[in-house]
């Protein structure tokens, strides 16, 4: 048999070597995006944890109850508000010194940010927005993000502070002195869903130990238009439980 000749292995080399190459470029440029080439079905060929077994959010349905769960232990201070638009979501940046505690350790509540619609489902019906809370262990990297979901209703009084200075374009800014408290987003019922996930963006990280209130707080139809004219649909769809039990605190 007549050997492969050796110019046709190196233009095999050479071809495959510019792949690579465009590959590593692509990844190098690829801004994620929620819709089209950049949407969430193509974010696992730049961020692998993306495609993993314990992603967010879920839809969430036959929930075990368990006596051993804790009710939430938050301390928030009173902040000034901060708020960004980063392209993605509009998020507000939390100065240090708030807390959520779980299982003893201490989470330092670091932004929370918003999605239009609901990213988590329940029993596959969406709200029309969701607050994520992100609390972080600085030592370990470990995260706690507790999803509030709003419904149409009265109009939100912690929002109201701010639904009419969003930053509606990307690396736009408001900030304003005037003084807020994270604690006034949650409703009156603490009960809450939880279950080990992960970031619901790239890179997907699964670190996530989720707690999703199960009340949702009431926002106006105007307040929550604001928020889906600037965001319009930045929720990822749900993702696959894949083993995984979601656990209630009644």
């Amino acid at each position: 048999m007549q050997d492969f000749p050796l110019f046709l292995i190196l233009a095999t080399c050479f071809v495959l070597s510019l792949c690579c190459k465009n590959d590593d470029k692509h990844c190098n440029v690829f801004e994620w995006s929620y819709e089209g080439d950049e949407g969430p079905d193509d974010w696992s060929g730049c961020y692998a944890e993306c495609s993993g077994n314990s992603q967010s959010p879920v839809n969430i349905a036959g929930a075990n109850i368990d006596a051993s769960l804790a009710a939430l232990d938050l301390h928030y201070e009173d902040v000034q508000i901060h708020l960004d638009n980063n392209g993605h979501t509009i998020e507000f940046e939390y100065e240090s010194g708030s807390t959520l505690t779980l299982h003893g350790i201490i989470f330092n509540l670091r932004q929370f940010h918003f999605h239009t619609e609901s990213e988590h489902t329940i029993s596959g019906d969406h709200h029309p927005m969701e607050v994520h809370l992100v609390h972080k262990h600085d030592a370990t990297g470990q995260l706690v993000v507790i999803g509030i979901f709003f419904e149409e209703g009265n109009e939100n009084v912690f929002l109201q502070y701010f639904t009419d200075s969003l930053p509606a374009s990307k690396d736009e800014h408001f900030i304003s002195g005037e003084l807020v408290n994270a604690l006034d987003l949650f409703p009156v019922d603490e009960s809450y869903y939880t279950y080990s996930g992960s970031l619901t963006t790239p890179p997907c990280s699964e670190n996530v130990t989720w707690l999703v209130m199960k009340t949702p707080v009431e926002a106006s139809v105007s307040q929550i238009q604001k928020f889906q004219d600037i965001m319009h649909e930045n929720n990822r769809p749900v993702q696959a439980l894949k083993g995984r039990t979601i656990r209630e605190h009644q």
